[in-house]
C-alpha cells in the first residue's frame, strides 16, 4: 500500500501527509483529528493519544491504488492496521470530509483499546463505535433500521458482519443497524460499556464471554432487548412521518361523515307527522 508521504502538517494528535496541493485540507483534517481523538479515545478505553498518521488524497484515483479498494467501491475513509493509518478520500465527492474523520479516528482508537486482539470484535461492533463517535444519534439510525424492520429489510445481528462486505442496500442496512446497537448499548449501560466490553473481548479474545461479562446479556438477548426498544421507542413517531398517515386520517373523516348521515337519515325517516309538523 503505498501513500503520499509528504508532510503537510503536524498537529496534537495527527501528522498527516499527501500531495503539496492538499495543504489547506491538510489543516482541516489534522483539526478534526484534534477535535476527535479524546473523545474517541475515552470512548474506547485506551490511553494511547499519540499522534495519528493520516494519508490525504486530492485524486479518488491515488486514494483507490494506495488502498487497494475495489474501484467501484463508495469507501471514502479506512483505517490501516498495525500501523493505525487513516486514509482519506478528500475530494469531496462521495463524502465530506467532516464526516469521514471522526469515524477513521474512532477506527483507530478501537485499534488501540484492543492491542492486537482485533480479530475477536465482530465487524459491526467496530462500525457502529465508529458510527457512534461520528455523531449518528439514536434518533438519526433508530427510525431508518425500523423502517427497515417494515420492508422486511432487517437484517439479523448474526448477518450483519457479511452485510459490510456486499455494499448497496444491505450495507446501509447494517451500518444503521450497527449504530443503532451501540446507541442502544449506551442507552442502557452508559458509554463507559463500551470501553468495558473492548477490555473484556480483548482480555477473552471472544465476543459473546465478553457481552456477557459487561451487560449479562447474550448476543441473542442483546438483539431481543435492542429490537423491541428500537419498536417502543420510535414505532409512533415513525408511523406519524409516513405519508399514509393523510390518506388514513381522510379515511376515518370520511367513514364519520357517512355514520353520521347514516345515523340523520334513518333519524328523519322514523319522525312521525307531527314531528315534521313541529319542524322536527
Amino acid at each position: 500500500m503505498t501513500a503520499p508521504n509528504e508532510s503537510l502538517t503536524d498537529s496534537r494528535y495527527a501528522r498527516v501527509t499527501g500531495d503539496a496541493s492538499a495543504r489547506s485540507i491538510a489543516v482541516r483534517v489534522a483539526a478534526l483529528v484534534d477535535r476527535a481523538a479524546p473523545a474517541a479515545a475515552a470512548l474506547a478505553g485506551t490511553d494511547d493519544l499519540s499522534p495519528i498518521p493520516v494519508a490525504v488524497y486530492v485524486d479518488r484515483a491515488a486514494f483507490v491504488a494506495a488502498t487497494g479498494i475495489p474501484r467501484r467501491a463508495t469507501i471514502v475513509g479506512l483505517a490501516t492496521f498495525p500501523d493505525g493509518t487513516i486514509h482519506v478520500d478528500a475530494t469531496g465527492r462521495l463524502a465530506a470530509i467532516e464526516r469521514i474523520v471522526p469515524h477513521e479516528v474512532a477506527h483507530v482508537m478501537v485499534g488501540r483499546a484492543m492491542d492486537g486482539a482485533l480479530a475477536a470484535l465482530p465487524i459491526w461492533v467496530n462500525e457502529g463505535i465508529a458510527e457512534y463517535a461520528a455523531g449518528e444519534s439514536a434518533s438519526q439510525v433508530d427510525p431508518v433500521t425500523l423502517a427497515a424492520v417494515g420492508r422486511g429489510e432487517a437484517l439479523p445481528m448474526a448477518e450483519l458482519d457479511r452485510a459490510f462486505g456486499e455494499g448497496g442496500a444491505a450495507q446501509s442496512v447494517a451500518y444503521a443497524e450497527a449504530a443503532s446497537i451501540v446507541n442502544f448499548l449506551v442507552r442502557t449501560h452508559g458509554e463507559k460499556a463500551i470501553a468495558g466490553l473492548l477490555a473484556a473481548a480483548r482480555r477473552n479474545e471472544d465476543f459473546g464471554v465478553a457481552l456477557r461479562e459487561t451487560t449479562g446479556w447474550s448476543t441473542d438477548e442483546l438483539e431481543t432487548e435492542w429490537r423491541q426498544s428500537v419498536a417502543r421507542r420510535w414505532r409512533w413517531p415513525l408511523l406519524l412521518q409516513s405519508p399514509v398517515l393523510p390518506f388514513g386520517l381522510m379515511l376515518l373523516v370520511f367513514i364519520a361523515a357517512y355514520l353520521r348521515y347514516r345515523r340523520e337519515r334513518r333519524r328523519r325517516q322514523e319522525m312521525t307527522e307531527d314531528d315534521w309538523n313541529s319542524g322536527g
